[in-house]
């Protein structure tokens, strides 16, 4: 099982934002994991056609950013929980946030 795994993250590092910037690049040089995972799941929604605006969190998605906890959040993105299923992130504005006005 160790042997698949380590297989998976050599295949996963290999994977691309753009150009040449590899997710492993990203793992290596970006200490903050927020944004590691930022930029590989605008790197997952870039992959659609056409692009879109939300990606769910699947393990996949949490192993090519590096991250080992699921609680993380930055502005302009908001994550869906969702009772046994995986969490999605999205871009904008959580519409069941209450803001100040």
């Amino acid at each position: 099982m160790g042997n698949m795994k380590a297989a998976q993250k050599v295949k996963r590092d290999a994977l691309f934002l753009r150009g040449p910037v590899t997710f492993g690049w990203i793992i290596e040089n970006i200490p903050d994991p927020t944004s590691r995972l930022i930029l590989v799941a605008q790197g997952f929604m870039g992959m659609s056609q056409p692009k879109a605006t939300e990606v769910t969190l699947t393990a996949k998605v949490w192993g090519c950013a590096g991250i080992e906890s699921h609680d993380q959040r930055c502005q302009g993105y908001w994550v869906e929980r969702r009772e046994g299923r995986t969490a999605v992130l999205h871009t904008g504005n959580n519409p069941n946030e209450i803001t100040p006005e």
